[in-house]
């Protein structure tokens, strides 16, 4: 599965390492892409994918990561 969020405040490319260390504590993610340039984060996941949680633990990073749905 593939899911692809939004995140407006990540700004650099400490923000994606941090992103990304923090993604690869769950399993169920297979990859990520994380682009800075367009606050977009895409989840390539399996189904079993705790998407709340990971959003919980990502906006926990700081007080500007907040998870947008992308359109």
């Amino acid at each position: 599965m593939r899911t692809t969020v939004s995140i407006p405040g990540m700004h650099c490319a400490s923000c994606a390492a941090l992103i990304k260390d923090v993604s690869s504590e769950f399993p169920s993610i297979k990859s990520i892409n994380v682009d800075v340039d367009t606050k977009n984060v895409t989840l390539n996941h399996d189904e079993s994918f705790d998407m709340q949680k990971w959003a919980t633990e990502i906006e926990a990073l700081d007080p500007k990561y907040k998870i947008l749905p992308t359109s």
